[in-house]
C-alpha cells in the first residue's frame, strides 16, 4: 500500500481532463491557463459544472477541490 496523501492546503482540479494542483484557492484564469500551457490571449477558462461561468485572463477564480474546467478558444491566427 502506498501513501499518496496530498500536502495540506493543496487543491487538485482538472483543466481539459488534465489534473493540476495548486497551493492557493484564489487564482486568476490566466494563471490557470498558463499552468495548462495555454496562451491566455487566445483562450478563456470555463467551469464545467455548477454555474458554467467563463473567465477571462484577468478574472479571479476560486478553485475548489475536484473542480473541472475546460478551455474555450477565443482567438485564432489568420493566414
Amino acid at each position: 500500500m502506498t501513501n499518496d496523501k496530498k500536502p495540506n492546503g493543496t487543491i487538485t482540479f482538472t483543466v481539459d481532463n488534465v489534473e493540476f494542483t495548486v497551493d492557493a484557492k484564489h487564482q486568476t484564469a490566466g494563471a490557470i491557463l498558463a499552468l495548462a500551457g495555454l496562451d491566455a490571449a487566445m483562450y478563456e477558462l470555463a467551469k464545467l459544472h455548477g454555474d458554467g461561468a467563463s473567465y477571462k485572463a484577468e478574472q479571479q477564480v476560486i478553485v475548489h477541490e475536484g473542480d473541472a474546467f475546460i478551455t474555450v478558444r477565443t482567438s485564432a491566427p489568420v493566414a
